[in-house]
């Protein structure tokens, strides 16, 4: 039988080894535990996740999948997501709710979307309310920041969408082109506008407006339950080198294993740095390639109910977070009974970890002055993780390199799998996806070998 490791025990690595189950792949995870940035923690009696981590699934094989290996065990929610910019809170997305602004800034808003909407040759009769009836003569934006101009306009642009996404992305977003944002942006027509400036709140916009989230436990019960499915995982493993001329792969514990196939769900960067050999333009590909890091601030709070928000958007820069949300809003099991918690993202540089003390006490200052924290409350406990490959950066070395530094691997006979591995935008279903894609690739290998040896 040919021997199969699996690098990483995040949720992609734990699908690859479930649906390898009966090719007994060896997964190697560096951690003490499996399940990656999916993995929860207790802490003082409350359960914390690694950020934000909801469960969103449309694919038909993945709901029977998880409703098999975990059956009644999510409660399902509606979600309810908001910006706070201007001292106001207005529901998400903010491109279709800024009733509550200030009037200026809702006209701006406005204006600047009918803007986008102008056309040589509007349709006949078209009453304009529909962004499908009409089409737009700019040329197609070549990165992120012409990509929102050209979509909401100015105002929108102005007042959220460039102050986040700087904030967020921690660049100028002309270096950031626009092949994600399709599907993860939302796009309202022009009647959706205006309804949301009239106070006519537009639910369900998005590719999240429902998501389900584990009745106790926190997200950990999914790459758990993957976990118990997939035989031979190895934790407190570190990967140091991939030689992949011998198929041999070296631990930090002196270990060396072979292999005949090898999925790796490594962030791409490292598994070139691994790799030996590697062609120069191939490594210096992926050196190019940019993630961001977010420093996730956990806290407990001694009152319950502290916001009726699942996560909060904060565009603006005297905040140092640019999201929060609060777990106990998708699982009163997480936290004793009358308290609160609540997760912090303060995304950053993966070479400028901001300094830890500094970065919590700024975060509860500005959570005191949105309005969440009162004056009174009382922080039961604290966590703070750095997560160094939290998004990944799509930018031209990514839409340059990104294939040719997967099909080198897979040629030699390293299937990439997982949003690292893959170097893209995964959620947890399409992180599923990718494990049970990759194990089908290695089991195309392997009939393709077989194939191949019984012509000789």
């Amino acid at each position: 039988m040919p021997k199969i490791l699996i690098i990483g025990g995040g949720l992609a690595g734990l699908s690859a080894a479930y649906h390898l189950r009966d090719d007994d792949p060896m997964v190697f995870e560096k951690e003490s535990v499996v399940g990656g940035l999916c993995r929860s923690f207790t802490q003082d009696g409350f359960t914390f996740d690694c950020t934000g981590h909801l469960i969103h699934l449309k694919n038909p094989y993945v709901k029977e999948l998880v409703a098999r290996l975990l059956p009644d065990a999510f409660d399902s929610h509606e979600r309810l997501a908001a910006i706070y910019s201007k001292s106001v809170v207005t529901p998400y997305p903010f491109q279709a709710n800024t009733y509550g602004l200030p009037p200026e800034v809702v006209k701006e808003c406005v204006m600047g979307f009918v803007e986008t909407l102008q056309t040589e040759h509007p349709s006949p009769g078209s009453s304009g309310l529909g962004r499908s009836q009409t089409a737009s003569t700019d040329p197609d934006p070549t990165n992120f920041r012409e990509w929102v101009m050209q979509t909401f306009g100015s105002g929108i642009a102005k007042h959220f969408m460039l102050p986040y996404n700087e904030k967020f992305w921690k660049q100028d977003l002309r270096g950031i082109t626009a092949d994600w944002v399709s599907w993860s942006i939302p796009k309202p027509s022009l009647e959706e506008v205006i309804n949301g400036a009239l106070g006519l709140t537009n639910k369900g916009m998005g590719y999240n407006p429902r998501f389900i989230y584990p009745k106790n436990g926190g997200i950990d019960r999914l790459p758990q339950a993957f976990a118990r499915g997939a035989p031979g995982i190895r934790v407190n493993e570190t990967a140091e080198i991939i030689d992949g001329k011998r198929k041999v792969v070296r631990f930090a514990s002196g270990r060396e294993e072979s292999y005949d196939y090898l999925v790796s769900t490594l962030p791409l960067p490292v598994a070139y740095q691994m790799l030996r050999p590697a062609p120069d333009d191939l490594k210096a590909g992926a050196a190019a390639l940019r993630a961001i890091s977010v420093l996730n601030i956990n806290i407990g709070v001694d009152r319950p109910d502290i916001s009726d928000q699942h996560w909060i958007y904060f565009p603006e820069d005297e905040f140092i977070f640019s999201r929060i949300g609060f777990p106990t809003n998708f699982s009163k099991a997480v936290a004793p009974e009358g308290t609160s918690s609540v997760y912090i993202e303060v995304t950053h540089h993966p070479a400028d970890v901001p300094n830890v003390d500094e970065a919590t006490d700024r975060a509860l200052a500005g959570l005191r002055k949105c309005g969440i924290l009162r004056d009174s409350d009382r922080i039961l406990t604290r966590h703070v993780l750095d997560l160094k490959f939290a998004y990944v950066v799509f930018n031209r070395a990514r839409q340059e390199h990104l294939q040719n530094l997967i099909d080198y691997l897979d040629s030699c006979d390293i299937i990439t799998a997982g949003r690292y591995g893959r170097w893209d935008y995964y959620s947890m279903e399409d992180s599923i996806l990718s494990g049970k894609a990759a194990a089908e690739a290695v089991r195309a290998k392997i009939a393709s070998t077989c194939a191949s040896a019984s012509f000789t």
